[in-house]
């Protein structure tokens, strides 16, 4: 809710770019609050991918600020910002349970534990808007979103946690807006810059630099 109610207030721009604050957020937490051991190379890798993401999303050295900016757009910003912290947070404590208890647990439980708070969620949108039923693409986009991307996807995610370090796994998130701007290009026919490759270059520089420290 903080994520997409930020971006309500920002520019996509912003929050793809964001996003790796996350990759940025889990590393320093994991070497808080898990002690994991932190490099000078960890850090340098961190910045490549920052910067290649920073180069996809603007596509342009100079930063594309438009010209009726204002405080809600930075207040937009801000709760991405919080969105990212609880999701790093939540990849952290994660890999903290995974010394007691399995993938399959801890997925499960986060997933049944959340309806908690979306059941009253979903009951205050029904009786405001009313019951639409969606059509059967609708219906696959959900089944799509349940299974693939938030079962299937934190399932790997916690699986993967039991082999590296938080650390390590946050490097990949850098992944997320690498494959945005190319599917852009392969199913939207959105242009490819040279930017965009360079920074796709060093992105893959830094999750490869990443996974290769001890």
């Amino acid at each position: 809710m903080l994520e997409f109610g930020g971006l309500s207030l920002t520019t996509a721009s912003d929050v793809a770019l964001l996003i790796t604050g996350e990759s940025i957020f889990t590393a320093a937490l994991s070497w808080i609050v898990l002690r994991e051991r932190v490099t000078g190379g960890s850090l340098v890798a961190l910045l490549l991918g920052f910067v290649g993401v920073y180069l996809i999303v603007e596509r342009s050295i100079i930063p594309n600020i438009p010209a009726d900016g204002g405080r809600w757009r930075i207040i937009g910003d801000l709760v991405v910002v919080a969105a990212l912290l609880v999701e790093a947070l939540y990849t952290v404590r994660g890999k903290a349970l995974l010394s007691k208890h399995s993938p399959l647990l801890i997925t499960t439980a986060s997933i049944v534990g959340s309806m908690i708070f979306w059941l009253p969620v979903a009951g205050w949108e029904f009786i405001s808007t009313g019951w639409r039923m969606p059509g059967l693409l609708g219906w696959l986009s959900v089944l799509w979103l349940a299974i693939m991307c938030t079962c299937v996807a934190y399932l790997a995610w916690f699986q993967g946690l039991t082999k590296v370090n938080a650390s390590k796994a946050a490097s990949t998130l850098f992944i997320q807006p690498l494959l945005g701007p190319l599917l852009g290009v392969l199913l939207l026919q959105e242009e490819l810059t040279a930017y965009t490759i360079f920074g796709g270059m060093l992105i893959i520089v830094s999750v490869y630099l990443i996974s290769k420290q001890e």
